[in-house]
Parts: structure tokens; C-alpha cells; sequence
């Protein structure tokens, strides 16, 4: 790991259990085990560091979905292989998704970070607004919406359901990181999934 990586590791770390306010850039420093001074050789400020999470966090979800063979591209390739995949199909994408948000403990930390910040940094809300309310029920409900038109799914609102499948697994998401087991919460995915298709497939 580089001194850079460092630093976004140990800034995530910190801003995740202390808050964004409550960390100095001094006390990074020290956590990566580097002179005060030295850490503006790598970034200008506090708020150059956490673009740098953000960035990190989506290079890291990119290389995860990659290795799952997840799609994430909105395109006709995509589509196709959303209107190949059957219930088994679709619940190990979930599963494997869910697993990597809960089980990456930078994906975990940042999330913390995001939900605890929202209400004090704007950046912070501009990140959880996308990364975690936007971004998802964009995506799936252009997909919904693009396979409507290949008639194997009921053709509802695409952006409600988006909804549909979308809230319950944040929900999810909130339940584990109030401590409620992974198991537990992975069993509840699987019936969430289940009762979806059941619902929407024609």
C-alpha cells in the first residue's frame, strides 16, 4: 500500500468513527505514521481526501462488480443479460452485491461515513444523494423499464419498481449495520428477491 492509499484508508477510518469535523489533517498524519507537514505532499485538504474516498470507493465497486460479472453499463448488453438471468441468476448478483456492502469494510466504513456526515457536510449529502438514493434507482429503472419492452415482465411504473426492489434492500442494509446478524439479513434478501420476481415476472 502506497503513502497515498494510506492516507485515504486511515482518513476513512477516522472521519467514520470521529466525524469529519473531528479530525485534524495532523492527526491523519499520524495515523499513517508520517510527519504533519508531509501529508500536503499528497493532498491540499481535508476535503481533497475525502474526494479521494469517494473515488477510491467507486474503483473498489467497480473491480468487485467486474469480478461478480455483474453488469452496471446502461446498455444493450446489459439489458440482455438481465433478460437471460433466471431467479437463481438474479438473487446471486443480489447476494453477491449485498455481501460486498457489508462484508467490505471499506464499503462499510464509508457508508458510516456518509450516513453520519449528510445532515453537517453538503459534500457529504451530495455523495449519500447519489451513491446510495440516486444512482441505484436510476439504473434499475432503466433496465426495468428497457426490458417492458421485451414483454417478460409486468409493465408497471419503472421508476416504482425501481422502489419496490431498491427500499427493501437499503433497508436491509440499515438492519446490518445496526448490528443485526448477516445471515439474518441475507435470508431476508433472498425472500425479498424471491417474492419480486414472483410479483413482476410475467
Amino acid at each position: 500500500m502506497t503513502t497515498k492509499e494510506k492516507i485515504i484508508f486511515e482518513s476513512l477510518k477516522l472521519f467514520s468513527s470521529k466525524g469529519y469535523d473531528g479530525v485534524s489533517m495532523r492527526e491523519i498524519a499520524a495515523a499513517v505514521g508520517i510527519k504533519g507537514a508531509s501529508i500536503y505532499n499528497h493532498f491540499k485538504g481535508k476535503e481533497d481526501i475525502f474526494n479521494a474516498i469517494f473515488s477510491e470507493m467507486i474503483k473498489q465497486y467497480d473491480h468487485a462488480v467486474t469480478e461478480m460479472n455483474i453488469p452496471i453499463q446502461q446498455n444493450e448488453q446489459t439489458v440482455q443479460t438481465y433478460l437471460e438471468s433466471d431467479e437463481n441468476q438474479l438473487l446471486q448478483m443480489a447476494e453477491d452485491l449485498f455481501t460486498f456492502f457489508t462484508q467490505n469494510n471499506f464499503a462499510v466504513m464509508f457508508r458510516k461515513l456518509l450516513i453520519s456526515e449528510q445532515h453537517k457536510s453538503l459534500l457529504a449529502a451530495q455523495c449519500f444523494k447519489e451513491y446510495y438514493l440516486e444512482a441505484p434507482i436510476h439504473f434499475q429503472s432503466q433496465i426495468f423499464l428497457a426490458i417492458q419492452q421485451y414483454g417478460v415482465c409486468q409493465k408497471f411504473d419503472a421508476n416504482i419498481m425501481a422502489l419496490h426492489f431498491y427500499s427493501p434492500i437499503y433497508y436491509i442494509l440499515s438492519k446490518f449495520d445496526l448490528g443485526y446478524p448477516f445471515e439474518e439479513c441475507l435470508e431476508q434478501l433472498k425472500k425479498h428477491v424471491h417474492l419480486f420476481c414472483l410479483l413482476y415476472h410475467k
